[in-house]
């Protein structure tokens, strides 16, 4: 049998590095232990009044998020995001004879040292320097964070069970997607902008693990997420149990566990999230299973 190809799309994104002032590292430590920290202070009046205590943690979520950014994470068009090179997770066929392109960037996505406005000269790495430059990137990555992720989100979560009836939960949906989105996507939009390639990499599950936690973090959210909704369903009857306390609680652990092991504990980076092979290998495994029968019948 030929050997089939196991991918149309090859990922070209590179992880997402920190940036090197010896502030960073402690800060990205911090931010994982402080937005958790504040979820869970403020769990009793999530119970109490979902709608008045996501729509005001917004504001508090959104500042944490963005003075991560602005301290951590390179802007983008400051870094070599995207080149025909990287690591793709271990053990797949797609890794074998895989040659990096021209201008890739080895090891985990250093920064180019180039004169970028904003970015501190040639004599620092990309996007770091001058704080102030990078106040509008952030605001604009915040932007696009608050208006383009949250509508499919929410369409997302009432495919997958979100309460519908009461009509009063349709704004509980609407503000857990804009948490997600801050959560999630605001340092992808900060890193990538509006990258056509990246961002297709990023909607197949491309992109690679990172040492800043940054894809990390928006796995863990997701994940996090659908297991938080299974206490949903137990017939418990606990006010804690209401849409969607449990869905924010299971996304911001996912958040910060998916930080912690790729940003702090450097597992997996490098690496990519790859299901497209595993399932074209099993096809082949029932293709072949199948034919063996056939030949039995025969």
């Amino acid at each position: 049998m030929s050997q089939k190809s196991h991918r149309l799309l090859t990922p070209t994104t590179n992880p997402i590095p920190l940036l090197s002032s010896p502030l960073t590292q402690r800060y990205s430590i911090a931010h994982t232990l402080v937005v958790p920290l504040y979820y869970y202070i403020r769990g009793t009046y999530l119970i109490a009044d979902p709608f008045i205590t996501l729509l005001r943690d917004l504001a508090v979520v959104a500042v944490l998020q963005c003075a991560f950014c602005a301290v951590c994470l390179p802007q983008a068009g400051a870094w070599v995001s995207g080149t025909s090179g990287g690591p793709i997770l271990e053990g797949t066929s797609s890794m074998a004879g895989r040659a990096k392109g021209k201008g890739a960037v080895s090891g985990t996505g250093s920064l180019r040292r180039k004169n970028i406005p904003g970015a501190g000269g040639s004599s620092k790495g990309a996007g770091e320097g001058n704080w102030r430059g990078r106040i509008m990137p952030t605001l604009f990555s915040l932007i696009l964070t608050l208006t383009l992720p949250p509508l499919p989100l929410t369409l997302l979560a009432l495919v997958l069970g979100a309460p519908l009836y009461p009509t009063s939960s349709l704004p509980l949906t609407l503000l857990l997607s804009l948490h997600v989105s801050l959560l999630a996507f605001l340092p992808l939009f900060y890193t990538h902008g509006v990258s056509a390639t990246a961002w297709r990499d990023i909607s197949a599950a491309w992109l690679p693990f990172d040492g800043a936690g940054a894809w990390g973090g928006s796995v863990g959210t997701f994940v996090g997420g659908w297991i938080g909704a299974i206490p949903i369903a137990l017939d418990w009857d606990r006010d804690w149990q209401a849409w969607p306390c449990t869905v924010v609680w299971g996304v911001v652990a996912g958040w910060m566990v998916g930080r912690l092991l790729t940003g702090v504990l450097g597992w997996g980076v490098g690496r990519r999230i790859d299901l497209s092979e595993k399932e074209e290998e099993e096809i082949v495994l029932v293709e072949r299973r199948d034919e063996v029968g056939a030949e039995k019948e025969d």
